[in-house]
């Protein structure tokens, strides 16, 4: 039996979807960061009793899918990390290079980032605060972008620029005590019409790559990276959930900065199980369970972490980079 949605608007897809909604230079070192008013960063994903301490709600993002499993995959993962750092969100950790990247180009391209903050600057030469060469190929594609705005008729406009929404969710194959939410932000809204499709208004998703051609989905054994250049390979995890958030087709509006041939690729993803081509429907519904199997092992992993009492499992690429300093079991040596 499939999970059931609880409608929220008049299209066929959203039976799917349920309504209830509650509601990151100076050169050298350090990246300079403007933060926008009026949006919580450190919203834990988790709401705890007062009196037990207990969950109480669990809000699930595409981000907190990726962090536990890939294309049906569990990732290894230490359950108290994730109990701070994740869900709880009071302990985080700093953002990766690769993710400073991407944060400075959403700010250039449509002024802002998921958190609220805006990044206006990439770290500089060490000794000479001069820009280094990824900088500006990240600008060259910041203008490539704005070219792209144009021919595809690209409309940003504010109030539909990183815009947060929450769905409940109900799956009648599981009894669970407390509500699950779906939770995301999006990039923009947006009108796009391009020579090989268009749509009125879908869920524009931007993306930076070193390389957006990379066909393989290569793993440090924590992390896969998206092969832009063969998504038939991908997870499609990310467009599926924004599709039942927020009811719209999504596009990925993918740029890389590689040193050369620098470019940009447009990729729709089917998401819609109600497609009138049924190959097209078929296709998403097959998306759709996935994402479902993903939920249940996201939610059902937390409340078994929760029932144990949250485990230090000391894994060494994990302990690492564990903000957590004063972790007794950071960098426990075991057997290999």
């Amino acid at each position: 039996m499939q999970p059931r949605f609880e409608p929220i608007m008049n299209s066929p897809f959203n039976e799917f979807v349920g309504l209830f909604d509650k509601i990151i230079s100076t050169p050298m070192v350090k990246v300079k960061v403007t933060e926008k008013p009026g949006i919580d960063k450190l919203s834990p994903k988790i709401d705890l009793s007062p009196f037990t301490g207990k969950i109480t709600a669990i809000r699930v993002s595409k981000s907190l899918i990726r962090q536990m499993i890939y294309k049906g995959e569990p990732y290894p993962v230490c359950p108290y990390r994730v109990f701070h750092n994740t869900l709880l969100r009071d302990i985080l950790s700093p953002p990766s290079e690769s993710m400073m990247k991407g944060l400075y180009f959403e700010s250039k391209c449509i002024g802002g980032s998921a958190d609220g903050s805006e990044t206006i600057d990439l770290p500089r030469h060490k000794k000479t605060g001069a820009r280094l060469a990824d900088h500006d190929r990240i600008d060259q594609a910041v203008e490539l972008f704005f070219k792209v705005k144009q021919d595809y008729g690209l409309v940003i406009e504010k109030d539909q620029t990183q815009v947060y929404h929450k769905r409940r969710y109900v799956d009648q194959q599981h009894s669970w005590k407390i509500p699950v939410f779906l939770d995301g932000t999006l990039d923009f809204v947006s009108p796009i019409t391009t020579p090989g499709y268009s749509f009125e208004t879908a869920t524009i998703d931007l993306k930076l790559t070193k390389d957006k051609d990379i066909i393989e989905s290569f793993s440090n054994g924590l992390f896969h990276a998206t092969p832009w250049g063969n998504m038939e390979g991908a997870d499609f995890n990310e467009p599926m959930m924004y599709r039942m958030i927020f009811g719209r087709p999504f596009v990925y509006l993918v740029f890389d900065y590689k040193r050369e041939n620098a470019g940009f690729k447009d990729i729709p993803i089917i998401t819609d199980v109600n497609d009138p081509d049924p190959l097209k429907a078929a296709k998403a519904s097959i998306r759709l369970a996935e994402l479902q199997r993903s939920i249940r092992y996201v939610v059902d992993t937390i409340l078994g972490w929760e029932d144990s009492g949250w485990p230090m499992i000391p894994i060494a690429k994990i302990c690492a980079t564990c903000p957590i300093i004063d972790c007794p079991k950071r960098n426990e040596n075991g057997e290999v």
